[in-house]
């Protein structure tokens, strides 16, 4: 029997899905977004949701690992054609990167601590998947910066986590200062963890 699907439509329903997606997150989160809610904005019924993924988290954890590879793929570029990267351009770069976190759903699944949330309903080898994911990652990313040699790509991946996982404290840092805490911050871990002396050339 014929699939209800063609593949090519198979392929417009699924990039309407993670539109849904990430636009649901950045509105209501994980929790408060419902498999009937995205199957209506994908114009799909609730029961064809299932024949492209088996529950809502796997279809948003789809959406962020997208998101992240792209930033990082950006990132990356960025760093290719500067050439070299000092902690100051590093720093820049970086910067740039929290900012247009924090105008993504990315704040929402944050602000609401979804993140234990999506991870917990999360089949076990799926996250395994994303660490593994997330240290290539970084590898490609530290590939065009020079790292201090007591440092490797994991260990500076941690520390941009750390600096990243701040933005759950902005009340209690202040809004007002907040930017510029996380800007002396970033500079701070670059200079600590690249080659270079801090000042362009």
């Amino acid at each position: 029997m014929p699939s209800p699907f063609a593949e090519q439509e198979k392929q417009k329903i699924r990039a309407k899905l993670r539109e849904a997606a990430e636009i649901c997150l950045a509105r209501y989160g994980v929790q408060k977004t419902t498999v009937d809610r995205l199957a209506e904005m994908a114009g799909i019924a609730k029961g064809s949701f299932y024949k492209f993924y088996p529950s809502k988290e796997e279809l948003f954890f789809e959406v962020l690992e997208h998101y992240q590879s792209a930033v990082m793929e950006e990132i990356a570029d960025r760093f290719r054609r500067m050439a070299p990267v000092t902690p100051d351009t590093f720093a820049a770069t970086m910067l740039g990167l929290f900012q247009k976190t924090r105008r993504s759903f990315i704040m929402t699944l944050l602000e609401n601590r979804e993140f234990e949330v999506l991870f917990r309903k999360l089949p076990e080898d799926r996250v395994k998947q994303h660490h593994v994911f997330d240290d290539r990652m970084a590898e490609n990313l530290f590939r065009h910066a020079r790292l201090r040699k007591d440092v490797d790509a994991g260990l500076a991946a941690a520390a941009l986590r750390a600096v990243f996982l701040t933005m759950l404290h902005v009340p209690e840092i202040g809004e007002s200062h907040f930017e510029k805490t996380i800007e002396l911050l970033i500079l701070g871990l670059a200079r600590q963890i690249l080659e270079g002396d801090g000042r362009d050339a």
